[in-house]
């Protein structure tokens, strides 16, 4: 009997296998089942899995604070929007001017909910690549809080010339 033979029984004795021989992966989990709502998966672990299944069920705190930043400055933007409009500025964006047309709530509203419905899909998808393979969604997401900062920074230069 050598060395490794009696480290396999020890093994063996003290650690039995757990495991069942089927495969979970094998067919998807339900959306219903206990696993879809309480999730376990917060990032893909094997290489082979990354190519096959690119969604994961929990996600970090760092993307709450990112979807919490793009949403408080959706909601600046908004405002600074209704502002400059009042001072005499035209909304360039054809859909939200469409429903400014219907007031100031139905505009809120609206940016409001179509940003977080791009979010959400961007932080579903955040590990897919977009555009070709060139960029992946990950980037576009923690990209959106500059690129929202950059907006409200020339709004409220904007502002500060009509106001002088």
């Amino acid at each position: 009997m050598n060395k490794d033979s009696g480290l396999s029984q020890i093994q063996i004795a003290y650690f039995p296998e757990r495991r069942s021989g089927n495969d979970r992966r094998a067919k998807p989990t339900s959306p219903f089942s206990w696993s879809s709502i309480s999730g376990s998966r917060k990032h893909i672990r094997r290489a082979e899995d990354r190519e096959k299944h690119r969604f994961v069920d929990v996600y970090s705190p760092g993307f709450l604070l990112v979807i919490l930043i793009v949403l408080s400055f959706s909601l600046l933007d908004a405002y600074l929007t209704l502002h400059l409009i009042n001072q005499g500025a035209q909304e360039l964006n054809p859909v939200m001017a469409f429903f400014l047309e219907f007031g100031h709530m139905p505009f809120l509203l609206v940016k409001y909910f179509l940003t977080a419905f791009g979010l959400v899909a961007l932080l579903i998808l955040k590990n897919c690549t977009l555009w070709g393979g060139r960029i992946s969604a990950r980037v576009v997401l923690l990209t959106v809080p500059f690129l929202y900062g950059l907006l409200i920074a020339y709004e409220l230069f904007l502002i500060s010339k009509v106001t002088s």
